[in-house]
Formats: structure tokens, C-alpha cells, sequence
């Protein structure tokens, strides 16, 4: 679960349906609907070059929930089609069956279960990544500043501001698992979803998105772009920390104008688990908007990458991607979100990336 910090997506997309995860029933809301059209995989600028092992690994770990959960709706090139949990197991157990390694079997499992079909809609493609954060089970004077689990009066309606937590409204309730040194690096945490925290006592807790407390989301980028701070197309996640960071007064004022604040849970995982509930892969599980594709979904995507340690520039970034998170600000057919995972490099990709480009995706072949 994450948020731009700059805007939503819909102000890029008009939402316009592709894929629904629930069938039609009577009095529903009108089928989702958006323009697509097919594609030969051999058109795919990219498709023979990418790893598709890496693609079909992280596509298995989708399987258990796409087997066992309600039947998928499909919306392709001729409207709404129902894939069943059954023929979900046979596309699954073809999965299974490629042997560890096998790139040629890899790449034939999607073009054999799969047809690609490209939104017609102008893509817009971000990342996230998973912070990393010093802090400790008890507090002390280093760390002071509380990380809440959900608290159990909390419901579907609004609940308290972040201005009225931080505040110290939930102290004394038993809510904290953990308490850090750092508060933008708990906001930057609470942005993109899930993060880590080195514990001074030893070892790793690893932070699961728990709930909100159901308050509007408004990115900070745009707030400093209205303060005139900065201008938009400087306004990358590490610009934003540095003037954070560097404007310590301000910065809590500047946060708290984003009245969203993310509950944590002890995932006790290595690993960040993404809204589908499966572990995320680096660079292979992407966020969507779930409302219009199904998790577990595959989807090339054809955008642009920032390259590593050279401000400005950016190269072409063209692979298969597995619907496995979600987020606020993830709206629209052609949005995407791409997991970098942790460390130094993958946030620094994260902050950076912006990028157009295009979707392509995958349907099951029996549509």
C-alpha cells in the first residue's frame, strides 16, 4: 500500500476500467470498460530479452491466492470474460511444471497461457521501495518517536489526524510496537507502505501496512510546489527528504498537512508483503489499481528508468511485471507502481522515477 508524493494518478488517467476482480451481479455498477487492442508477442520491443524465469517465479507466488480466492472478471478486446479458480489452477500448474532455469520454457509458459493486448490509454509509471529505519522496542532519548499498531476502536470512518496522533492522543493506550529516531523517515515508511527497522536491541522488525486511519491523502510534493519551495519537476522524493531534513520546524507542519496516517504491524518476514498478501519481488511485482486489475495479473510494461548516480537522465525499462500491490494514489488503467526493494539503489530509483510509456496486458488465452 502506497502514495505518490507528489499526485494521484487520475490527475495523469481518466479511470476507465480494464480488469474488474468481481462479477456482475445484479444492481452493480455498470461494467468497467476501457479500449485495448491485440498485439503479437513478436511486436513486444524488449519481450525475447527479458528474464522470464524471474517473471514466472514471481507470478507462482501469486498462485495460492488466485487457486483459492472467488472467480476473476476479465475485461479484454471483447469485453467481460470470467476466469474461473479452476482454470486459474491449470494455468498455475503449467507454471509449475517449467523446470528451475528453463528460460525458453519460462518465456512459452506466458506466451502459451497468455495474450497480450495494449491499453489504450497514455501510461504513467512511478516505483517504490522498502526504507530502512534505526529504532528499538522501548523508548529512550534516542528514540522517541512511536510506531502504532491499529488500534481497536478503529473503523471504516474517519479517525484521528496525524497532527492529533502525533500529538500524543494514542500515547498510554499499549499501541506502540516500536519507536524510531527519525520522523520523516517514519513518514517516508508510512508513504511507501511497508519498511524495516534495525533494532538497537539486534536483529530486524519488518513493518506490514495495518490500516489507516481512513483520512484524505494529500502528497507533500504538491505542497511545496505551492509554497513555492520548490518547482514540480524538482520535486523527486530525495529533494523532498533533504528539505525535510534540512528545515526541521517546517517539515512537521509541511507533514501533518497529509492528515493520513498508516497503523504498522510485525509482519516477523524478511521480506515486504504486498496487498495481494504474497512476498514482493524486486523489480517483478508492481502496485495497480486493484478496481481495475485483478492481483496476480501480468503486465509489460515500456517506460523509462532513471539511470543510477546520473541526475537527469534516464534509460529504457522494459519488462514483465506481476499485479501484487496496491496504493492511494495507483489509479487508472495504464498506472503502475514498480517495487525496487531496499537499499541505497533502489531508493534512490524510486524517487526518481517518473515515467510515460505504455501497458500490455497479459489475459488468459481462453478469452
Amino acid at each position: 500500500m502506497r502514495w505518490s508524493v507528489l499526485a494521484s494518478g487520475a490527475a495523469w488517467l481518466a479511470v476507465a476500467g480494464l480488469l474488474s476482480a468481481c462479477a456482475s451481479t445484479p444492481g452493480a455498477a455498470p461494467e468497467k470498460r476501457v479500449a485495448m487492442a491485440p498485439i503479437s508477442y513478436n511486436e513486444i520491443p524488449g519481450w525475447a530479452d527479458d528474464r522470464h524465469g524471474e517473471a514466472l517465479a514471481t507470478f507462482r507466488r501469486s498462485c495460492p491466492k488466485l487457486t483459492t480466492g472467488p472467480d476473476t472478471r476479465i475485461v479484454t478486446d471483447g469485453g467481460e470474460k470470467t476466469i474461473t479458480t479452476a482454470e486459474w489452477k491449470n494455468i498455475c500448474d503449467s507454471a509449475a511444471a517449467v523446470k528451475a532455469g528453463d528460460a525458453r520454457a519460462a518465456r512459452l509458459f506466458f506466451e502459451d497461457n497468455f495474450r497480450p493486448l495494449v491499453v489504450q490509454s497514455p501510461g504513467k509509471f512511478t516505483g517504490y521501495f522498502e526504507p530502512e529505519l534505526r529504532g528499538s522496542k522501548a523508548p529512550s532519548r534516542l528514540f522517541t518517536v512511536p510506531v502504532y499498531r491499529k488500534p481497536s476502536d478503529l473503523t471504516d470512518k474517519p479517525y484521528y489526524t496525524r497532527a492529533e496522533i502525533e500529538s500524543g492522543v494514542l500515547k498510554g493506550k499499549g499501541l506502540e510496537i516500536a519507536w524510531v529516531q527519525d520522523p520523516v523517515g517514519l513518514f517516508e515508511v508510512q508513504v511507501q507502505g511497508s519498511g524495516r527497522i534495525q533494532l538497537a536491541e539486534g536483529g530486524t522488525m519488518t513493518l506490514g501496512f495495518d490500516g489507516s486511519n481512513n483520512r484524505p491523502y494529500t502528497a507533500i510534493g504538491a505542497v511545496l510546489v505551492e509554497m513555492g519551495v520548490m518547482k514540480r519537476e524538482d520535486a523527486t522524493w530525495p529533494a523532498i527528504r533533504d528539505w525535510l531534513k534540512r528545515n526541521p520546524q517546517q517539515a512537521r507542519d509541511v507533514m501533518r498537512r497529509n492528515e493520513r496516517y498508516i497503523f504498522f504491524k510485525d509482519t516477523r518476514t524478511s521480506a515486504p508483503i504486498g496487498a495481494e498478501g504474497v512476498v514482493l519481488t524486486a523489480q517483478r511485482s508492481m502496485a495497480i489499481d486493484p478496481t481495475i486489475t485483478p492481483y496476480g495479473t501480468p503486465i509489460w510494461i515500456d517506460t523509462k528508468r532513471p539511470v543510477a548516480r546520473k541526475p537527469g537522465t534516464t534509460e529504457p525499462y522494459r519488462r514483465l511485471m506481476i499485479s501484487q500491490d496496491t496504493g492511494a494514489a495507483i489509479k487508472g488503467p495504464a498506472r503502475g507502481d514498480v517495487f525496487f526493494g531496499a537499499g541505497a539503489q533502489a531508493a534512490d530509483w524510486a524517487g526518481r522515477m517518473v515515467g510515460d510509456g505504455r501497458a500490455i496486458v497479459l489475459v488468459p488465452n481462453k478469452t
